[in-house]
């Protein structure tokens, strides 16, 4: 895929590539040449327009959400088990929010937002329920789902 001139289309036309393995070699960095201070990651998320989720049946299907998740969090749990002194993760984010350069257009939650309902309601989506699950001590990726590996 050839990167566009403006990196915002490529977010709203769902063609983001994710680079996990990146996480690592940060880690790795900040480890050997920064003393392995302690570091906590926040605000690390996906971001999709609706309709554009590869594996979206619906608005609460965003199976591509939980994959991005499962293949930072295996390379932050990579990473720790080689000494990393990684203290925290926090997901962006709980709930669709607006956001300044894409108002409404992109959808960040674990949780959505019906923008055409009045009353605005809110609703779990399928990386909620697979990210609740993982934390109450599931496994990081289903039998079902094929493995993958971001050690280079």
């Amino acid at each position: 895929m050839q990167p566009s001139k403006d990196p915002s289309s490529d977010i709203t036309t769902g063609e983001v590539e994710t680079a996990p393995w990146s996480l690592r070699k940060l880690l790795e960095h900040l480890k050997l040449h920064y003393g392995n201070p302690p570091v906590w990651i926040h605000e690390n998320g996906y971001a999709d327009a609706p309709g554009t989720s590869s594996k979206a049946d619906s608005d609460d299907e965003d199976e591509d959400r939980a994959e991005f998740l499962q293949d930072y969090l295996e390379t932050l749990y990579l990473s720790i088990r080689n000494g990393s002194n990684a203290r925290g993760y926090f997901v962006w984010s709980f709930l669709d929010v607006f956001e300044f350069l894409f108002g409404y257009r992109l959808r960040f939650g674990l949780c959505g937002v019906d923008m055409g309902d009045a009353a605005r309601r809110r609703y779990e989506r399928s990386s909620a329920r697979w990210y609740s699950g993982f934390l109450a001590g599931g496994e990081l990726r289903p039998a079902a789902w094929p493995q993958k590996s971001y050690v280079q």
